[in-house]
């Protein structure tokens, strides 16, 4: 767990949203997970999405999960959200379910490495340190748009800036 990267959206101010305003974007706290080269990116963060996305249209109390399968194609589910005491309860059992070996809903088939090496573009508003200046494609008012950066290290500057907001980008 200690492994994937997680921030948040406690930063986000009114200027940032009317800058993503601006260029037909919305900003989501997703979680991501991807299997490149049999280890997996795994990610939450502030994330931008085209307001095409349907993610952009997901309100408040509802929750969308997409999966891309490579033959497949892409496939969304959006319902309402179980509500505090349901959800609360299932993350219980499925915490007790792990720790008893019985995986989710299916039987444990053994771990893989984190690897969050993936890069992304990212919206930054915060501290311009050397390595974010050297990484720069875009200025969008108070913030700046980097060139594609490793997951890994954009949190790492996060950790090291903790007043900057960074929301990566979806698809770009």
């Amino acid at each position: 767990m200690d492994r994937i990267c997680v921030a948040g959206i406690s930063n986000i101010t009114a200027r940032d949203v009317e800058e993503f305003t601006k260029h037909a974007m919305v900003c989501k706290l997703l979680a991501t997970a991807t299997v490149v080269d049999a280890r997996v990116a795994a990610f939450v963060q502030p994330t931008l999405v085209s307001l095409e996305e349907p993610e952009a249209a997901v309100p408040s109390n509802y929750n969308l999960i997409t999966y891309v399968g490579n033959t497949s194609g892409r496939h969304s589910f959006f319902g309402q959200g179980a509500g505090r005491y349901p959800t609360a309860y299932n993350v219980v059992q499925d915490l007790v379910d792990v720790g008893q070996g019985k995986g989710f809903y299916c039987t444990i088939q053994g771990s893989r490495e984190i690897s969050n090496h993936p890069a992304m573009c990212y919206y930054v508003r915060g501290e311009l340190d050397s390595w974010l200046r050297e990484n720069i494609q875009d200025t969008w008012g108070e913030g700046v748009v980097t060139k594609p950066v490793p997951v890994e290290r954009m949190h790492r500057y996060l950790q090291q800036h903790p007043d900057s907001f960074i929301a990566g980008f979806g698809e770009r």
